[in-house]
């Protein structure tokens, strides 16, 4: 599997800190995320050092851990793996294959408003889709930092 990397940027009428609550916030994640699969989540605390998992409504997906959080500036997440079966893989091919690409998302205040940025590895047979979905899920971000 060749990955890519989605750069994707918006900007948001709302602060720094209504941006990240949104990015990192049980309830909001599961709603901007829902463009990728609906039913999405994570688990995690989103501190420095933790583990994440981004899994979907079936409990799959891929796990790794928090490089670098910053709020409300930077989150730096390092894939290690994949997750299936309720069990973290870190080993087989298709865990190799992400481990050590990152998914990073930059808050920049611009004036009062926040310039969100994301950079996230994607295998090249879904690219193109993805990068729909990245455009759509930063749309719901958005609409749902400048509601608060």
């Amino acid at each position: 599997m060749a990955t890519r990397t989605i750069e994707q940027e918006i900007d948001v009428a709302a602060t720094p800190e209504q941006a990240w609550d949104v990015l990192t916030g049980d309830l909001t994640y599961r709603k901007w995320t829902a463009e990728f699969a609906e039913g999405s989540y994570a688990r995690t605390d989103w501190r420095e050092g933790s583990t994440v998992r981004f899994l979907g409504p079936d409990g799959t997906g891929l796990v790794g851990r928090v490089v670098t959080s910053r709020r409300p500036e930077l989150l730096d997440v390092e894939y290690t793996g994949v997750v299936g079966g309720g069990v973290d893989d870190v080993e087989s091919e298709q865990a190799r294959l992400w481990a050590g690409t990152h998914e990073t998302y930059r808050l920049t205040d611009v004036s009062g408003a926040t310039h969100v940025a994301i950079s996230a590895p994607m295998e090249d047979a879904y690219y193109d889709d993805m990068v729909q979905a990245w455009v759509r899920a930063l749309a719901t971000v958005k609409e749902l930092a400048e509601a608060r």
